[in-house]
């Protein structure tokens, strides 16, 4: 606890190690930098409203876990620290599956995007393997679901990580 108190009464607002060991571990940080460099004016600007939507299982759509929880609330966390206008939500059945495997965006979140004002929406899917969680994340533009900027990457099962899986 003392130790605690020092670093925050220290705290000269250059990154710490935690913070080293929380993007390495994270990549909320990294994410969030490739989905942003599309956003260029005139185009888009950070007057354009983001909705931010919690990660959910690749393998269902409509399962998730606190580690998708928390994914989305750090995205938003990140977006909103670049500036942009950013609208929490908990959207529920963002996503459907086509006949081929196909997935896109129901007719539902269009109109939901509509009634908050929504310009962007960021998605997230994560699928698990042994070692690692794999993750994919897209911004894309409500008003014609194209898809402005992606990134997908892989974080490690640490004992934090699993933790938020498990639950």
């Amino acid at each position: 606890m003392l130790g605690c108190l020092y670093g925050c009464s220290t705290y000269t607002g250059e990154p710490s190690y935690a913070d080293y060991l929380y993007e390495r571990t994270y990549k909320t940080g990294v994410i969030a930098e490739h989905l942003v460099r599309p956003l260029i004016p005139p185009r888009y600007s950070r007057d354009d409203v983001i909705v931010v939507t919690s990660y959910v299982k690749l393998a269902n759509f409509s399962e998730t876990s606190n580690f998708g929880l928390v994914m989305g609330e750090q995205m938003l966390s990140r977006l909103a620290s670049y500036g942009f206008k950013v609208r929490e939500t908990r959207i529920k059945d963002v996503f459907y599956q086509g006949k081929n495997g196909e997935y896109a965006l129901t007719r539902e979140f269009t109109r939901m995007a509509h009634e908050m004002d929504a310009d962007l929406v960021l998605v997230g899917t994560y699928m698990e393997t042994r070692q690692h969680v794999l993750l994919n994340t897209r911004l894309v533009d409500f008003r014609n679901n194209e898809i402005i900027s992606s990134y997908d990457c892989q974080i490690p099962k640490t004992e934090d990580i699993l933790d938020l899986l498990s639950r």
